[in-house]
Protein backbone atom coordinates (compact mmCIF):
# COMPACT_ATOMS: atom_id res chain seq x y z
CA UNK A 1 0.00 0.00 0.00
CA UNK A 2 1.71 3.52 -0.80
CA UNK A 3 1.56 6.11 1.81
CA UNK A 4 -1.60 7.82 -1.05
CA UNK A 5 -3.58 4.82 -0.32
CA UNK A 6 -2.88 4.69 3.19
CA UNK A 7 -3.62 8.18 4.07
CA UNK A 8 -7.03 8.05 1.88
CA UNK A 9 -7.80 4.54 3.74
CA UNK A 10 -6.97 6.81 7.04
CA UNK A 11 -9.35 9.35 5.90
CA UNK A 12 -12.20 7.22 5.11
CA UNK A 13 -11.65 4.83 8.50
CA UNK A 14 -11.14 8.76 10.47
CA UNK A 15 -14.58 10.08 8.46
CA UNK A 16 -16.69 7.33 9.01
CA UNK A 17 -15.50 6.81 12.63
CA UNK A 18 -15.95 10.55 13.83
CA UNK A 19 -19.29 10.47 11.95
CA UNK A 20 -21.12 7.82 13.43
CA UNK A 21 -19.01 8.80 16.96
CA UNK A 22 -21.57 12.56 16.17
CA UNK A 23 -24.61 10.55 15.50
CA UNK A 24 -23.90 7.73 18.87
CA UNK A 25 -23.46 11.39 20.97
CA UNK A 26 -26.79 12.18 19.85
CA UNK A 27 -28.77 8.91 20.10
CA UNK A 28 -27.08 7.86 23.04
CA UNK A 29 -26.36 11.58 24.92
CA UNK A 30 -26.98 10.65 28.18
CA UNK A 31 -24.42 8.22 28.40
CA UNK A 32 -21.93 10.21 27.02
CA UNK A 33 -22.56 13.47 29.55
CA UNK A 34 -21.53 10.57 32.33
CA UNK A 35 -18.37 10.68 31.13
CA UNK A 36 -17.68 14.49 30.95
CA UNK A 37 -14.99 15.16 33.99
CA UNK A 38 -16.84 16.38 37.57
CA UNK A 39 -15.56 19.09 37.55
CA UNK A 40 -17.32 19.74 34.08
CA UNK A 41 -20.91 18.93 35.54
CA UNK A 42 -22.66 21.81 35.25
CA UNK A 43 -21.80 22.00 31.55
CA UNK A 44 -22.48 18.43 30.80
CA UNK A 45 -25.30 18.74 28.08
CA UNK A 46 -23.96 21.57 26.33
CA UNK A 47 -20.35 19.95 25.99
CA UNK A 48 -21.82 16.55 25.15
CA UNK A 49 -24.53 18.76 21.68
CA UNK A 50 -21.23 20.64 20.73
CA UNK A 51 -18.85 17.25 20.80
CA UNK A 52 -21.83 15.86 18.76
CA UNK A 53 -21.84 18.77 15.82
CA UNK A 54 -17.61 18.84 16.17
CA UNK A 55 -17.50 14.90 15.26
CA UNK A 56 -20.28 15.16 12.83
CA UNK A 57 -18.83 18.24 10.54
CA UNK A 58 -15.33 16.91 11.79
CA UNK A 59 -16.00 13.31 10.40
CA UNK A 60 -17.74 14.27 7.18
CA UNK A 61 -15.05 17.21 5.89
CA UNK A 62 -12.58 14.12 5.77
CA UNK A 63 -14.00 13.30 2.82
CA UNK A 64 -14.25 16.66 1.09
CA UNK A 65 -10.11 17.43 0.17
CA UNK A 66 -11.37 21.03 0.22
CA UNK A 67 -12.36 20.71 3.81
CA UNK A 68 -9.26 18.43 5.12
CA UNK A 69 -7.10 21.65 6.75
CA UNK A 70 -10.78 21.96 8.71
CA UNK A 71 -11.02 18.19 9.07
CA UNK A 72 -7.63 18.04 11.00
CA UNK A 73 -8.10 21.19 13.05
CA UNK A 74 -11.96 20.68 14.24
CA UNK A 75 -10.80 17.01 14.93
CA UNK A 76 -7.35 18.29 16.72
CA UNK A 77 -9.42 20.41 18.83
CA UNK A 78 -12.11 17.85 19.99
CA UNK A 79 -9.21 15.16 20.48
CA UNK A 80 -6.51 17.49 22.36
CA UNK A 81 -8.61 18.86 25.00
CA UNK A 82 -10.50 15.38 25.86
CA UNK A 83 -6.86 13.77 26.48
CA UNK A 84 -6.35 15.24 30.11
CA UNK A 85 -10.25 13.65 30.73
CA UNK A 86 -9.22 10.77 29.37
CA UNK A 87 -6.41 10.26 31.81
CA UNK A 88 -8.35 11.92 35.17
CA UNK A 89 -10.79 9.05 34.85
CA UNK A 90 -8.05 6.58 36.50
CA UNK A 91 -8.04 8.48 39.59
CA UNK A 92 -11.69 9.20 39.32
CA UNK A 93 -13.18 5.06 38.29
CA UNK A 94 -16.79 6.08 39.25
CA UNK A 95 -18.29 7.73 36.45
CA UNK A 96 -16.63 4.78 34.01
CA UNK A 97 -17.98 2.53 36.26
CA UNK A 98 -21.65 4.15 36.40
CA UNK A 99 -21.32 4.31 32.16
CA UNK A 100 -20.61 0.28 32.35
CA UNK A 101 -17.04 0.87 31.44
CA UNK A 102 -14.14 -1.34 33.59
CA UNK A 103 -12.32 1.46 34.51
CA UNK A 104 -9.29 -0.66 33.71
CA UNK A 105 -9.98 0.61 30.35
CA UNK A 106 -9.07 4.52 31.29
CA UNK A 107 -5.08 4.21 30.70
CA UNK A 108 -6.56 2.90 27.06
CA UNK A 109 -8.95 5.24 26.40
CA UNK A 110 -6.15 8.02 26.79
CA UNK A 111 -3.40 6.17 24.56
CA UNK A 112 -6.18 5.73 21.47
CA UNK A 113 -6.82 9.71 21.62
CA UNK A 114 -3.39 10.46 21.51
CA UNK A 115 -2.84 7.73 18.48
CA UNK A 116 -5.93 8.77 16.71
CA UNK A 117 -5.16 12.40 17.16
CA UNK A 118 -1.33 11.47 15.47
CA UNK A 119 -3.69 9.49 12.57
CA UNK A 120 -5.60 12.71 12.20
CA UNK A 121 -2.40 14.79 11.99
CA UNK A 122 -0.58 12.21 9.64
CA UNK A 123 -3.79 11.74 7.35
CA UNK A 124 -4.62 15.44 6.72
CA UNK A 125 -1.15 16.27 6.09
CA UNK A 126 -0.95 19.28 2.96
CA UNK A 127 0.38 17.74 0.11
CA UNK A 128 3.82 19.86 0.67
CA UNK A 129 4.05 18.06 4.30
CA UNK A 130 3.29 14.52 2.34
CA UNK A 131 6.39 15.10 -0.45
CA UNK A 132 8.85 14.38 2.83
CA UNK A 133 9.79 11.32 4.17
CA UNK A 134 11.14 13.21 7.18
CA UNK A 135 8.58 15.68 7.80
CA UNK A 136 10.41 18.18 6.68
CA UNK A 137 9.28 20.33 3.88
CA UNK A 138 11.42 20.11 0.76
CA UNK A 139 12.89 23.18 -0.40
CA UNK A 140 12.18 23.35 -4.56
CA UNK A 141 15.18 25.12 -6.09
Amino acid sequence: MTTQEGTRTARALLGTAFTAAGIAHIVKHQWFEQLVPESLSRYRKPISAVTAVVQIVGGAAMFVPRLRAAARWSNLALLVPTVPAAFDQINHPDALRKAGIPPALAPVRGVAQILVSALVWWATRPPAEKASTIGVRQIES
